[in-house]
């Protein structure tokens, strides 16, 4: 528990410096997440024999970075996301590797599209009160998922998936996912026209939407027979493990305020 603990001060500071020193650093640090997930997903998935084409998914990852740093129109990163796209469907039928195929399409939408697409929202005007409405409740989630599961875990939510998850704690860390929306709301409430009510739905939206993140982390691990994606962060796992929620909550997050802010 203390190992866990000091790493994830040291994490939360790292995140904190990149996120707030920069927009460079900020993207800069998500590029860099992206790419140590890359080799995870590649050190998983070949224990169940799909190998991974990593260059084209490294090159997509680094143009994106490049392209957001430009400043170059949504159009341009969907041509890019294409252009990978075909550059992957060509590699693997050059090789005839059919499951490097699907495989290497899989990752480069799970999580790496989810990653450039984290990249772009921090680059946005207003992105600091989705971002942690979302990671605030999905943070909370997470750690009273586990208090609560272990106090009045007594349903399975997802077994053969996640056999420590229970509905119980799953509802625990909802109701206090809520917490983070007040608390972001009363810290960044000038940051975008949202209401407090719309921002606790948001943090209750995000949070639920964490914990199908997780649930689909950890459905890979579950094939691969693995605990964790790695050994990076003593005590946590890998960077796949610290990501997986925050990958589904933060796009939900964003969506979420765009779509209250249409009718405020």
């Amino acid at each position: 528990m203390k190992t866990r603990v000091i790493s994830a001060i040291v994490m939360f500071a790292i995140l904190a410096v990149c996120v707030f020193l920069s927009p460079f650093t900020r993207v800069l640090l998500i590029c860099f997440c992206a790419l140590v997930s890359v080799f995870e997903m590649w050190n998983a998935l070949k224990r169940i024999r799909i190998k991974l084409e990593t260059i084209p998914l490294i090159a997509y990852i680094v143009l994106h970075l490049v392209l957001c740093l430009a400043e170059v129109p949504a159009w341009g990163m969907i041509s890019l996301y294409g252009a990978a796209t075909l550059a992957i469907l060509c590699l693997c039928i050059v090789r005839n590797e059919a499951k490097s195929a699907i495989g290497t399409l899989f990752v480069l939408n799970y999580p790496l599209l989810l990653y450039a697409f984290l990249m772009w929202i921090l680059l946005q005007k207003g992105w600091q009160l989705p971002v942690a409405t979302a990671a605030f409740a999905t943070w909370l989630c997470d750690a009273f998922a586990m208090f609560g599961g272990k106090l009045f875990g007594k349903h399975k939510l997802s077994p053969k998936v996640s056999p420590n998850k229970t509905i119980e704690g799953s509802v625990c860390g909802a109701v206090m996912s809520l917490l983070g929306g007040v608390a972001s709301w009363y810290l960044l409430k000038g940051s975008m026209r949202v209401s407090l009510v719309e921002t606790i739905a948001t943090a209750l939206i995000a949070s639920t939407m964490g914990q199908f993140g997780d649930l689909a982390a950890s459905l890979i691990k579950r094939a691969a027979g693995i605990k964790d994606y790695s050994k990076l962060i003593p005590g946590h796992g890998g960077m796949m493990d610290r990501a997986d929620s925050l990958l589904f909550a933060i796009p939900t997050g964003w969506f979420c305020f765009k779509i209250f802010s249409l009718f405020s």
